[in-house]
């Protein structure tokens, strides 16, 4: 059998995956979009350390892609967003061979605009964390996992705050493989 939990679930762990990210770009209703594409990839690293077989914590970086919105005029806006999260990691026990794991925490949520025109502008606010997943454990000494994550918003959404790029409330679906040691 390729499937196992290992005795002893304390250590560090690293890990890498993909994202597949939807940033949720604001959309004014004031504006007509000729172009509008809020769903990109991306990939994640994280680093973690579980204390036991149920309670961890992990650090994650998410790049989450690109949003790019074309309005009438023509003016193009491409918004970078990623996050740094900081979380504390529950996880269940094995359930046939799997894993059921959540995880709580903050995160600082990163969004930068470029607009054709030559201006941009970026913001970086602090947000509750939240992702929820399964993972399942291999004899080769890695794990994998399949979750899903939500990071607050960022951005603002009125004409009047000209200093913030427009509002992003990105969620995410990753695939991850997890190596302990």
């Amino acid at each position: 059998s390729i499937i196992s939990f290992s005795a002893n679930a304390e250590g560090f762990y690293f890990g890498a995956g993909l994202n597949l990210s939807e940033l949720n770009l604001h959309k004014y209703s004031s504006l007509t979009y000729t172009d509008y594409d809020d769903e990109d990839t991306g990939f994640k690293i994280l680093l973690g350390y579980d204390y036991s077989d149920r309670i961890g914590i992990e650090a994650v970086y998410n790049d989450l892609g690109e949003a790019t919105a074309t309005v009438s005029g023509p003016l193009t806006a491409d918004t970078e967003v990623q996050s740094i999260a900081l979380a504390a990691v529950v996880k269940s026990d094995p359930i046939n061979n799997f894993k059921i794991f959540g995880k709580i925490g903050q995160n600082l949520l990163h969004a930068h605009d470029e607009i054709s025109d030559g201006t941009g502008n970026g913001v970086t606010e602090m947000n509750m964390y939240y992702g929820l997943g399964v993972s399942i454990a291999t004899n080769e000494g890695f794990d994998w996992r399949l979750e899903y994550e939500e990071f607050g918003t960022a951005g603002g959404t009125d004409s009047a705050r000209s200093d913030r790029p427009d509002e992003v409330d990105p969620t995410n679906i990753s695939i991850s493989v997890i190596k302990k040691f």
